[in-house]
Parts: structure tokens; sequence; C-alpha cells
């Protein structure tokens, strides 16, 4: 019996060593047992961020993985989801964003520096995506510049030097856009087409958009028409009047900056390149004399003024060497606004007293612009312009100070 006694407590012994063993290892049943990471759900998670991407016009046929499981640069691997950047995928934007031509290239340049998102990718997804974000733009208040007409014709007939004698820009002032999307995604990637220009650029719609008197950013330039009564399918009516594209409008900004019919315009002898749409990623940079200059489809010799200056090539070419291609449009709009003359206490007596016109038109010889048969005479002089900018021109009518120094 005593024997048997023992083994029975032997045996006892072992069970209760075998519970106190299965016990604890219950309690971790399942949590140990782990998934491939293949076999991870990402979107249990980011449920919303899968969402929206399904709804994208584009990228909508990617898993997670597809961009954040790739590995870009050797040694920085991360261990669960990388962060892309949009340009390791998108290379040929680089060259064409970076283009001395692209209007976005100082956009994209400082997003690369501005550390918010990685690379430039706040500049990616502030256009084409639903990112919610602040954008701070500087601009110059006004540019002021002086232009002396010496009544010299360099070609024996009617046209004159204009010569560009100083261009000084007013103080840099700035303003803040504030692009709201309902959720903020950064996943919903849109069509090209519902990308907008003027959600950004809402100073140049409001100078776009004007007053009784014109608007400022490029539908300014329709003085001639009124003042010379041309008719409205005259090849010499100028403007550039936006109300076929229902105002200051995506698609208006689109005519210009993103018209491949303007490559074939070289801009020589005032520019030395080609214009390409294509090789630029958002929008060409532009200006007067992209399409005014003797490559253009507006070429001097066609222009209506045989006097003034603009038939003389000396003119251009100073424009184009004395200033900068950002400030050329508020240099020309000085002179081409809508309702130009406005404001000149001698214009009702042109014809007869000649006044201020002398100044910018120099001797007018013939009839004229009153056609009053009278030979003029004058000895030209200097015209000094304040422009401001956009969105002056919505705000009042004077936003183009003239003096004759």
């Amino acid at each position: 019996m005593g024997l048997l006694k023992i083994t029975i407590l032997g045996i006892g012994i072992i069970a209760l060593l075998i519970l106190s063993v299965s016990f604890p290892l219950s309690m971790f049943t399942g949590q140990h047992s782990f998934i491939p990471g293949k076999n991870v759900d990402c979107t249990k998670c980011h449920a919303e961020e899968a969402g929206n991407l399904s709804l994208s016009i584009y990228h909508s046929n990617l898993s997670c993985r597809t961009c954040h499981n790739t590995t870009f640069s050797p040694g920085q691997e991360a261990h669960a989801a990388s962060i892309p950047r949009c340009i390791d995928c998108h290379t040929s934007v680089v060259s064409k964003i970076n283009s001395s031509y692209e209007a976005h290239m100082p956009l994209f340049r400082t997003a690369e520096n501005y550390k918010i998102r990685r690379g430039p990718n706040e500049a990616c997804l502030m256009c084409h995506t639903n990112y919610s974000a602040n954008i701070t733009l500087l601009y110059y208040e006004y540019i002021n510049y002086t232009i002396y007409n010496n009544v010299t014709s360099p070609d024996g007939g009617e046209t004159y030097l204009y010569n560009i004698e100083s261009v000084i820009t007013g103080p840099q002032r700035s303003y803040t856009v504030e692009i709201k999307n309902e959720g903020g995604s950064t996943h919903f990637w849109k069509n090209i087409s519902d990308i907008s220009c003027v959600r950004c650029h809402i100073r140049i719609k409001l100078g776009n958009i004007g007053n009784a008197n014109g608007s400022q950013h490029a539908g300014d330039v329709n003085d001639t028409g009124t003042l010379y009564n041309l008719p409205s399918n005259s090849p010499y009516h100028p403007g550039h009047d936006n109300s076929s594209y229902g105002g200051a409008t995506d698609a208006y900004c689109r005519s210009c900056h993103k018209n491949a019919s303007l490559d074939i315009y070289a801009g020589a002898p005032y520019y030395n390149y080609n214009l390409n749409s294509s090789a630029v990623h958002a929008a060409l940079k532009l200006t007067c004399l992209t399409c005014h200059n003797n490559s253009g489809p507006y070429p001097l010799g066609n222009e209506p003024h045989t006097r003034g200056g603009h038939n003389s090539t000396q003119f251009y070419h100073d424009v184009s060497q004395k200033v900068t291609r950002r400030l050329i449009g508020d240099l020309c709009t000085g002179c081409h606004r809508y309702n130009n003359h406005a404001g000149l206490s001698s214009m009702s007596q042109c014809a007869t007293c000649h006044g201020d016109c002398s100044v910018c038109h120099g001797g007018m010889g013939g009839g004229g612009m009153g056609g009053g048969g009278g030979m003029w005479s004058f000895n030209g002089g200097r015209v000094e312009n304040d422009v401001y900018t956009e969105p002056k021109a919505a705000e009042s009518d004077t936003w183009v100070y003239r003096s004759f120094p």
C-alpha cells in the first residue's frame, strides 16, 4: 500500500504540474500568432485613406503597399511603411517643373526646402489632391518706370525711339490663400481638369474682374478700340477679352499659359528660346512679348500706330533687356490699360492745343490725331508711371498714376 500511495501521489503531482504549465499558455492564445507582413490589412486602421484612394481618378488601382512598401533609397528602409516622394515615381516631372519657363518652379523648390512633407510632396499635394494647406504668395505693390521719347526717327519716318530710363519696384507685399478641402485628404487624386488656377491666384482673378474701366492682368489693353472707334472684328482691335470664357476662370488662364499653339513663337530676337508647352509641367511663364514680337502672331510691322516707338526694333529690345520678365506685363499695361487717357487734363484739346500728347507720341505730322490738317511739331519728353498690381483694378479705376517730369 505504501508503494501505491506514493505512485498515486506522484501522478497527482505530475497532473498539477501539467495544469500549472498549460494555464499561462492559454492566456496568450492568438496573441503570439504573428500575421505575415504581406497579409497585414492596412485598411483596418486607414479606412478613410483607402476610401479616398478608391474614389480617385488616378492611383485608384494601386494598393497601399505599391507606394508605402517600396524602398527607393538603399539604407533608408522603413519597418512597416515608407513615406515616398511623388517624384520617386514621377521622375519625368522633375525636369519639366525645374524649367525656367515653368511658372510653378518656385513653388516646387520652396516645398523641397520647407520640410513639411517629404521632399517637394506638399507642392504636389496642394494642386493634385484634396490636401488642405495655406500658401503665402509675394508680390510687389507697384512698379514705377520712366520712359523718354527723344523724338528721333530711326527709319526717317514717324516711329520714335522710346528709351526706358528707370524701373523701380515698390515694397514687397504678401497675401495668404487658405486652401480648405473637406477631409483634407492627401489620397484623393483629382482629374487634371479639376485643378484650379484661380483658387491660389485669387489676387490675379480679382485684378482681372476689374471694374467699369476694365480689368488688369491681361484683359485691360483695350484703349485703342475706344479712342479710335475700331470695330470689334478689326485685326488691330486690341484686348484680351475674357467674356467668352465666362470671366477670369481657369479656362481663361489655360488659354494662354497652357496653350500649345503658342509653341511656334520663338520670341526672338527679344528672347533666345523656343516656347514648348509640353516641356513644362503645369503652366508656361509668358509676357506680352511672347506674342508681340517679330516672330509672334502680332509682329511690330502689323501694329496700327505708325508712331510712338512700337515699330522700332529698339523699343522691344529695350523692354526685354531692362525689365524683368515678371514685370513686363505691368509696364505694358501702364500705357495700354482701358480708359488709358482718362484724367489727362488736355486730352480734349489734342486736336488744337496738342498738350500732353506730344510727350508720349512725339510729332504727329499730317493731320494729326484729330485730323485737323496742321503739321504738329513737338519736343517729346518723359513719362513716369506708377502701376499698381492686382487687385487694385478691381478696387479703383486710378491704379495707374501718370506724370510728366
